[in-house]
């Protein structure tokens, strides 16, 4: 995000899908899924907006949009980079047919909306794309006045305080990132960064608790050594690590960390 929309033009047009295997697709999609449905009631007469489309263009597979789009009717999908709605858009055509989503390419901290238009927020790992913590406030800020009173937004962002965070700094910092990661939040600084702009916070949580470099190792031996098994064995171990978000230690082990809050 902090950097501009011809960096993600660029990488976009350069890498054309990004490469996942189908089963951590299905985890990722199904762990978002089941946390929004949780949190709120999808309708056909609320305003949605979803933030943040790279897996939509580059990993529909991935993406949980497709199924509250089949619920919901209508969302309002926004990138900074205008390749990526295109192809955003083009692929819901193939995921989503007939249903009825508008993109538009905007920066989240100077949103193009009027104030208190929309019923819910959704933000997946959007403001931890910033080089610095002050946009993140600048972007919370925007979802806030976009939102109605009575609203609700959800938020996940990288997990700071997950054991393999000085791991993934280091891979960050040493190019190996396969696209441009920021500063991101604690639990405790999201809440607090939250309820800055006058939300109030209803609900936390933590997502996708497999260990972050080692998963795709493990899935891919998985594939290659026991193929009769991979399916089995694969979904056993996600569903273990999935039951770490009821231990005491959650922090430690989420990849991300998620909040709903309220407009009063």
């Amino acid at each position: 995000m902090e950097k501009n929309n011809n960096y993600w033009d660029k990488l976009v047009k350069q890498t054309q899908t990004q490469d996942y295997d189908s089963l951590l697709a299905e985890h990722y999609r199904n762990a978002h899924l089941d946390l929004i449905s949780s949190w709120v009631t999808l309708s056909s007469h609320q305003n949605i907006l979803k933030t943040d489309l790279f897996a939509e263009a580059m990993c529909p597979s991935r993406s949980f949009m497709w199924e509250i789009l089949r619920k919901s009717g209508r969302i309002t999908g926004i990138d900074i980079s205008p390749e990526i709605c295109k192809k955003s858009k083009q692929n819901t055509g193939v995921f989503a047919p007939g249903q009825s989503s508008v993109y538009i390419s905007c920066d989240i901290r100077a949103l193009p909306f009027s104030t208190a238009c929309f019923d819910l927020v959704i933000s997946d790992s959007t403001l931890d794309h910033f080089k610095n913590k002050r946009d993140i406030q600048i972007a919370l800020n925007e979802f806030s006045r976009v939102l109605k009173p009575g609203g609700t937004i959800i938020i996940t962002m990288d997990n700071k305080t997950n054991l393999t965070e000085p791991l993934f700094r280091l891979w960050i910092i040493l190019g190996l990132a396969p696209f441009f990661i920021g500063k991101t939040y604690s639990m405790r600084e999201l809440k607090t960064a939250a309820q800055k702009t006058g939300l109030e916070i209803a609900e936390c949580n933590t997502l996708i608790h497999n260990p972050r470099f080692f998963t795709k190792l493990m899935v891919s031996v998985f594939r290659h050594v026991f193929p009769r098994k991979y399916d089995s064995w694969t979904k056993r171990s996600l569903k273990y690590f999935d039951s770490l978000s009821l231990q005491p230690t959650r922090y430690l082990t989420a990849q991300f960390i998620a909040i709903k809050a309220t407009k009063p």
